[in-house]
């Protein structure tokens, strides 16, 4: 996965200016300036499957936007989605949404962040097993690694799901090595960043995941 955040990037992606070390790139609407619209984005193609995320500022977005304004955003970029992340704190307020992106054959990427520590294992497979019940095709936990203990939590979670995950860990200590041993391990999407800019807290850029991966 190939992270973009800005909008030069956006354009330069879609343009073949900027390479795309990545079989799916995830668009950061978040990051994308205030005055930015749905029309603006789809006047581009993306030459890859296109993963929409408008970050909720609570779970890490890049700016504030009100609940209402990001599912007017999320619903616009549906058409040009061949995935779509929602925190999975917000499904439950958000049914027509995951109804409409299954209606278009969007798969829904239900996520969960912890910037500061990581949760207990039985914690994130009750959050697992929610965005199921809600609808989610694949849960994503990002979490942050401060003891090499912490590791083998997200191992757990990658074992004990019920349906594919993605399982990464976040800060420059153990990120790294987490995001390439967790997708080793079965995690089915590992998040690198495009250009100049990481997403999350230790993400490598998506040229050395792919180098690591081979």
């Amino acid at each position: 996965m190939g992270c973009i955040s800005g909008w030069e990037q956006w354009c330069a992606a879609c343009s073949g200016q900027l390479p795309l070390p990545c079989d799916v790139v995830e668009l950061r609407v978040d990051s994308l300036p205030p005055h930015t619209t749905a029309a603006d984005v789809l006047a581009h193609t993306c030459p890859k499957p296109l993963l929409v995320t408008v970050r909720d500022a609570a779970e890490g977005g890049m700016r504030e936007i009100p609940a209402a304004e990001r599912l007017s955003w999320a619903r616009a970029l549906l058409p040009a989605a061949a995935m779509l992340d929602w925190e999975i704190r917000n499904l439950e307020s958000a049914p027509e949404l995951v109804r409409e992106a299954h209606a278009q054959g969007v798969q829904l990427v239900a996520s969960f962040h912890d910037f500061h520590s990581t949760p207990r294992f039985q914690d994130m497979l009750c959050h697992e097993r929610m965005a199921r019940a809600l609808g989610a095709d694949i849960v994503k936990f990002a979490f942050r690694l401060n003891t090499q203990a912490d590791m083998q939590v997200g191992l757990d979670l990658i074992a004990a799901a019920r349906g594919p995950v993605a399982v990464m860990g976040m800060g420059g200590g153990f990120g790294p090595t987490s995001r390439i041993l967790y997708s080793r391990k079965g995690s089915c999407l590992v998040y690198g960043y495009l250009g100049d800019t990481p997403t999350a807290p230790g993400q490598m850029s998506a040229a050395e995941l792919t180098r690591q991966l081979r």
